[in-house]
């Protein structure tokens, strides 16, 4: 790599940094539900596992002042979100059709860019023993814990569509209930029982979110997902969270209309039980699948991106394991 493409990467990725920095000072009020998420799954991730995320988050350290609490990782990924890069979009959701009083959707599922088949991608990526990736590493752990979530949030496997919307409702988003819409009020599990937490965490942050941790975990115990925690079918599982959105999500209220006492009060402990299975299953994959082998750190030389100015518009090109920018024409 010529001195002077080391140095235009390192800019780019030093711009994207800055831009997550100021996002994030923007934001103020933060996706609590990821946080408590990952304070349960800390809970059962083997001290090796968490000793090599460590040194996976050290790579870019001095540039994460802003999530000096661990517990502020998970919500890095949304950080993005924010800050309008919209290329990384499509790996938090899976876009399964959901048609209401029309045979069909018209929008495409797509399997290449989605949060299943990041999470598989990044499952091997984490699992490969070379050195060589460590950065890719760095920033995909970043992702994968707060994709994990995502991947539990039921809004973000199923698109509604109508005569209205034949292309989907984008995950809830266009079914307006007053101030709000219904994707937002799952992300933010119904938003009347915990609280809005501000960033960066001081010490009442991490306590109120090991708090709620902890009354997860004793409402939803992991002796209750026996089943949940066998399955090794991605799809299977999303197929399960989608028919949860179908249930509880679009019954029992009306778009453009405010949803009920009722509705937030009874879907609060389906919100609640699906973050604690999403905990489990983050610790799982990561005591399965991180390699625990500490690398001898050196000084990262270079960067490279994940997405290049040729291929922001082509994910189904993206390899994550980094072995293939552009895919041939």
């Amino acid at each position: 790599v010529s001195t002077q493409r080391t140095w235009d990467i390192r800019m780019r990725i030093h711009s994207i940094l800055l831009i997550l920095f100021l996002a994030s000072q923007i934001q103020a009020w933060t996706a609590v539900p990821h946080m408590i998420i990952y304070a349960i799954a800390k809970r059962d991730i083997k001290a090796s596992v968490w000793k090599r995320m460590e040194q996976l988050f050290g790579y870019m350290k001095e540039n994460d002042a802003n999530y000096k609490e661990f517990y502020e990782m998970a919500v890095w990924a949304e950080d993005v979100k924010l800050a309008k890069m919209n290329a990384f979009d499509g790996w938090h959701i899976f876009n399964q059709h959901y048609p209401v009083g029309i045979p069909s959707c018209k929008s495409v599922v797509n399997k290449l860019n989605c949060v299943i088949h990041t999470i598989t991608s990044t499952k091997s990526l984490l699992a490969r023993e070379t050195g060589d990736v460590e950065f890719h590493k760095s920033l995909m752990l970043r992702y994968f814990i707060n994709l994990v979530g995502d991947m539990h949030q039921p809004m973000h496997e199923i698109t509604r569509c109508t005569a209205d919307l034949p292309e989907g409702d984008k995950g809830g988003k266009l079914f307006y209930l007053g101030n709000t819409n219904l994707h937002a009020l799952w992300d933010d599990a119904m938003g009347t029982q915990i609280p809005k937490i501000k960033r960066p965490l001081d010490n009442d942050g991490v306590l109120h979110i090991e708090q709620w941790a902890t009354t997860l975990i004793k409402a939803h115990p992991r002796s209750h997902f026996e089943k949940e925690l066998k399955m090794t079918d991605l799809y299977k599982m999303a197929k399960q969270i989608y028919d949860t959105a179908i249930q509880y999500a679009y019954q029992g209220v009306t778009n453009n209309t405010a949803p009920s006492l009722d509705y937030l009060k009874t879907r609060f402990p389906i919100c609640t039980r699906m973050m604690a299975l999403a905990g489990y299953r983050l610790a799982d994959w990561l005591n399965a699948n991180l390699v625990q082998i500490l690398v001898i750190q050196q000084p990262i030389q270079y960067f490279c991106l994940l997405y290049t100015s040729d291929a922001a518009d082509d994910t189904p090109c993206v390899d994550l394991g980094g072995r293939r920018i552009i895919k041939k024409k």
